[in-house]
């Protein structure tokens, strides 16, 4: 019983979140309420709040890096992209030429 109140629960969220632009931070967001409520039940405001912020500043911490490697990986194809371009140019003049 306890499992299918979960999935039906994610469903919920999955559904209601898709109708946000950021759909992950939506779902993320309407995940975290319950998830405080019972934190906060169990073991106390202070430190709910506490394992709620450790865990948005892990998330942030994460994508900031994959954000960045993303960015250095286009950085360094872009020279690759730009030689293969001219490369391709000067073969269509010659051509042109002859």
């Amino acid at each position: 019983m306890f499992v299918l109140l979960l999935v039906l629960f994610l469903l919920v969220a999955l559904a209601a979140a898709s109708f946000f632009q950021h759909m992950l931070a939506a779902f993320l967001i309407l995940l975290a309420l319950p998830v405080f409520a019972l934190l906060h039940a169990l073991i106390g405001t202070f430190y709910a709040a506490f394992a709620m912020a450790s865990l948005a500043i892990l998330i942030a911490l994460i994508q900031t890096i994959t954000s960045s490697l993303w960015l250095l990986r286009q950085a360094n194809a872009a020279p690759a992209r730009r030689a293969r371009q001219a490369e391709l140019r000067r073969s269509n003049r010659s051509r042109i030429a002859a």
